[in-house]
């Protein structure tokens, strides 16, 4: 009833009215989806269900003014997340359409930016309906990859990554990335270029092949760009390698990580050996978020680990902050393979709360957080976790007893930042305010003075309003 009493109502309206009534679309939309206890608007699953509001934006895009547009593509995104990809099937042309063909005007970055991410939105919802139009949309994409506006450039790589995925002969792209990565002469768009590089290598790098992939990676690991002088690039190149990493056949592979990833830093080390030794750090932590089960098996478990110590120790805080990164995806891949964290990379990595720099302590704090929320304790059904592992048992108590009280420490600190980023830590750790039994259990694991001292911080601080904090923190090598 309420979907056909909507359908008469946009019937009625003229185009000038239809561009008029967006916004308040938006909000209508935005107060029904408030509410919600699912991803989904139930009414715009329906078949056909959101046909009858479709005509208003599509009239906005193609004829509104500037700022009409940006928010009529923005809005259009936000009812593409709310609706099933069924509902969506038999309006795909009459969304996608309008969209590409502003895309090829000249209207200004926040209208470019707003339709890409809408048709990144479209792309994941649906995916393979878009096959169709997959040459006008990698050309579109590619061509926004050039845009003087670095948000346009990103997020026509956020695109690319969503494109890639229905591609079923990808090394055209891939060329026209690697291409675009040797010959431009603008520091910005090479930056912009690598991430998007990187992110349709971790979409769809199963599907390139092995030549294309042996030469992206003489290029990434080319002292031009691995050991640049400045960063970016040197990280998002590192970051580029650590990505790559599992497209290589494993021979090359394994020769990869002992020449270039592993590879010790020389003494005395000279200023470039520095700057590489940092890029190889990147490209390492990288690896290990992204595909650790390349990265961290034998024969090279014991040379990762003496890498990430290494990091760790080195008097270079952009290193050392690395080396947090590596050990903080290292932890999280064990717990969730149901593996032994090493003592050695236990004990240094809650010892880096004592680091002379704040920024290596804060740091640890935020990789705390990203270990510590997927901590299973035995007993506890654990649904997390690469593969369904269960998130440790008694390896997630042993790593609970470390890191505990060296947040609490951590919440003592006279730095703003480590004693906000180590109270969020222990928050997202103990699943506060949400799972107070879980909390409990935790505090069963320590001593009778760090229960004292975490009950304290808990009683004290931790029951205040405060922002999760985020996964994504941790990765530096990411333009935002």
């Amino acid at each position: 009833m309420a979907w056909e009493a909507l359908a008469a109502l946009t019937r009625t309206l003229d185009p000038e009215r239809q561009i008029l009534h967006v916004q308040d679309v938006r909000q209508a939309v935005r107060y029904a989806a408030a509410d919600l206890r699912q991803d989904l608007l139930p009414g715009f699953c329906l078949p056909k269900g959101i046909a009858p509001i479709l005509p208003l934006f599509r009239e906005s895009i193609l004829n509104g003014l500037p700022e009409d547009k940006e928010n009529a593509a923005l809005m259009l995104g936000e009812v593409i997340k709310l609706t099933s990809p069924a509902a969506i099937q038999p309006s795909v042309v009459h969304i996608t359409g309008p969209l590409i063909r502003i895309l090829g005007d000249r209207f200004n970055c926040n209208v470019k930016a707003a339709v890409l991410e809408t048709l990144a939105a479209l792309l994941s919802k649906v995916g393979v309906m878009l096959k169709q139009f997959l040459p006008q949309l990698q050309t579109t994409f590619l061509k926004a990859l050039n845009d003087p506006s670095r948000s346009v450039r990103i997020k026509a790589g956020v695109a690319l990554s969503q494109l890639v995925v229905i591609h079923t002969r990808a090394d055209p792209l891939f060329v026209e990335m690697h291409n675009g990565i040797k010959n431009t002469d603008d520091p910005a768009i090479r930056e912009t270029m690598l991430q998007a590089l990187r992110s349709i290598i971790t979409g769809g790098g199963d599907k390139m092949s092995e030549q294309l992939a042996l030469g992206i990676l003489a290029t990434l690991t080319g002292p031009a760009l691995l050991a640049h002088p400045d960063d970016p690039p040197r990280g998002p190149v590192g970051g580029c390698l650590g990505a790559l990493l599992h497209c290589l056949p494993p021979a090359h592979r394994d020769a990869a990580l002992l020449h270039h990833v592993l590879a010790p830093l020389p003494s005395p080390a000279s200023d470039h050996d520095h700057l590489l030794h940092h890029g190889r750090s990147c490209a390492l932590f990288v690896a290990l978020k992204e595909t650790p089960d390349h990265v961290y098996r034998d024969p090279f478990q014991d040379r990762v680990e003496r890498a990430l110590l290494g990091y760790l120790a080195s008097e270079r805080t952009p290193v050392a902050c690395n080396g947090i990164r590596g050990m903080g995806y290292l932890m999280r891949h064990l717990l969730h393979t149901d593996r032994p964290i090493p003592p050695n990379i236990l004990s240094q990595f809650v010892r880096s709360m004592n680091h002379p720099s704040n920024e290596v302590k804060q740091l640890m704090a935020t990789a705390s957080a990203l270990v510590g929320r997927d901590v299973q304790l035995d007993g506890e059904a654990g649904e997390a976790g690469e593969g369904g592992g269960g998130g440790g048992g008694g390896g997630g108590a042993e790593l609970l007893r470390a890191l505990l009280p060296a947040l609490v420490n951590g919440t003592k600190e006279k730095n703003t930042y480590v004693r906000a980023n180590s109270e969020l830590a222990l928050r997202a750790v103990l699943r506060l305010p949400h799972d107070d039994h879980f909390h409990q259990r935790c505090l069963s694991l320590l001593e009778e003075g760090a229960r004292e001292a975490l009950a304290d911080v808990v009683a004290r601080v931790l029951r205040r309003a405060h922002s999760d904090a985020r996964d994504e923190d941790l990765d530096c090598t990411l333009l935002t």
